[in-house]
């Protein structure tokens, strides 16, 4: 999964609108792949996009349906997440491709896959147009009595786009819709509803777990073992049905003669409208003598409005000896109003023996207050060998950084065994709009090919050509000043003095990607020359 022309719509974003779509980019999958129970895929964020990747051939309707709803919600739930107007979130491009893979383990405990399937994945992409989902041969073998698919034109779009790599032929297919029928039969997994509801087909969605309902009353009525009925009904209930849709479903499960348990209710609290609808069947279950467990209140944790409603539910479940678990305590840290109340749940956590995990770090760094406060728990998060995700970073150069300099910023920064590129772009900016451009030309000094650095430049060029120079003048071999020098002059349209410091930063340059990167713009800036000779 890939968004088609996301850096084109970034630079037309502020920074601030950048982060905000960056941040809410990489939560926005998580509650798809549970929509269609694909949770335990190997996921990894690209960037600009997603790879999930499975070796169950079960996993490929699973797959469709997950590429169906990116494409057909992702703009919108980016819009209602973000803001950001829709002529600004960029479109998605989407294939499901099978080739020859390998599992392996990485050193760190990481599931991921070698071999060929994210190639082909990658390169059905170049053909696909606006949030158009493509399959290859296997896939739609696997798929076809389930997904509507139309045979690609191939030679056409390659036509269109001869710029695409193409090693190998390709047979592509559109995965266009569910089949009706596959909408409708009874023995569908709960994971067509999801689909259906998600991507705006919720009258079928509806029809599907009536039929789904009618189909587990029947199946209660045959003699044998129906150890697996009630798992069926219940994820029946966890399906993306409405509230009134749900207690429909519950008393179908009673007609059909077995007794909720208690993940029924769990179920039914998940999609409670209000505190008093929760509380109903928190108190139901009791009085069935179901036993909640931590599941059942963090979700009554997660719907809390307020610090006080949070403190009496945890309390409560204290006295009912409900042990909390990693849920419980992102849950509360979550919807705590201050980093002291995040602070305080979490000793309270650790107490009882829930040790914190990334995710409830990451919540911890954004209710965070100071710059200090939030460097501190990242510390003590590697500390447990837990990586930051790159949004971590961002938020914590989004922090006040009046209490530290540049220079140990970049020092602590560049210390760490992962410090990407993202969030030394927000420390810049935060630099500049604090006043601090001398702090923000230092780090521009080290990036000075990123947009932030460049901004600057723009807005101040002769503090930043006088800084380069410097640099450069106290060390002519310095790698980032010729480099840093270089863009200045581009930006501030000196291209022929701009070329010979970046040809000198480009013989200072190890081999890698800014010896490539300044190959290219050499290059172009050669045209550019030639041309105006």
């Amino acid at each position: 999964m890939d968004l088609k022309g996301s850096t084109r719509s970034g630079l037309s974003l502020s920074t601030r609108k950048v982060d905000r779509f960056n941040l809410a980019l990489v939560n926005h999958i998580s509650p798809h792949l549970q929509a269609v129970q694909l949770e335990h895929a190997v996921v990894k964020f690209t960037g600009d996009g997603w790879l999930v990747m499975s070796d169950d051939q079960e996993d490929a309707a699973r797959l469709c349906c997950l590429a169906m709803i990116m494409s057909r919600s992702f703009q919108q739930d980016m819009y209602n997440e973000t803001g950001i107007s829709m002529e600004n979130i960029p479109t998605m491009r989407l294939a499901v491709c099978w080739g020859r893979d390998i599992p392996v383990t990485l050193h760190t405990g990481q599931r991921d896959f070698v071999g060929n399937s994210v190639r082909h994945a990658v390169r059905a992409c170049q053909f696909c147009q606006d949030n158009e989902v493509l399959v290859d041969d296997a896939v739609r073998t696997w798929v076809a009595h389930d997904f509507v698919t139309r045979k690609l034109d191939i030679e056409e779009r390659i036509a269109s786009n001869p710029e695409a790599k193409t090693e190998e032929e390709m047979a592509l297919h559109v995965l266009e819709e569910l089949r009706p029928e596959a909408a409708v039969d009874p023995d569908a997994p709960v994971y067509f509803i999801n689909t259906l509801a998600v991507i705006g087909r919720a009258v079928e969605a509806e029809r599907l777990a009536s039929k789904i309902s009618d189909q587990l009353i029947r199946a209660s009525g045959v003699p044998g073992d129906q150890s697996g009925l009630l798992s069926r009904w219940n994820a029946l209930l966890a399906s993306n049905l409405d509230y009134d849709t749900a207690r429909e479903v519950l008393t179908s499960l009673r007609l059909s003669g077995l007794q909720p348990d208690v993940n029924t209710y769990n179920a039914l609290i998940e999609k409670g409208t209000d505190a008093r609808s929760q509380s109903k069947w928190l108190e139901q279950m009791i009085h069935e003598g179901i036993q909640p467990n931590a599941t059942t209140f963090n979700a009554l944790v997660r719907s809390a409005k307020d610090d006080s409603t949070v403190e009496r539910r945890m309390n409560r479940m204290q006295a009912m000896s409900v042990a909390p678990d990693q849920g419980t305590l992102s849950a509360a840290i979550d919807k705590a109003s201050s980093y002291e109340t995040a602070k305080r749940w979490l000793a309270r956590m650790e107490l009882a023996g829930v040790a914190p995990d990334a995710h409830a770090y990451d919540l911890l760094v954004h209710k965070s207050e100071t710059f200090e406060q939030a460097k501190e728990l990242m510390e003590r998060m590697m500390s447990e060998k837990l990586q930051p995700v790159e949004t971590t970073f961002i938020e914590l150069f989004s922090k006040d950084l009046s209490g530290i300099g540049a220079d140990d910023l970049l020092r602590w920064y560049l210390g760490l065994p992962y410090h990407p590129t993202h969030p030394v772009k927000r420390a810049i900016a935060n630099y500049r709009r604090a006043n601090r451009l001398p702090d923000a030309l230092r780090l521009a000094l080290d990036y000075p090919h990123t947009d932030t650095a460049l901004k600057t430049i723009r807005q101040h060029p002769n503090e930043a050509l006088a800084y380069f120079r410097s640099v450069v003048e106290a060390d002519p071999k310095h790698a980032n000043g010729t480099y840093a020098l270089g863009m200045a002059l581009l930006e501030v349209g000196e291209p022929a003095e701009a070329e010979q410091w970046l040809r000198r930063a480009y013989e200072l340059a190890a081999p890698g990607t800014r010896k490539d990167e300044l190959a290219r713009y050499i290059s172009l800036l050669g045209s550019v020359l030639s041309a105006t000779a």
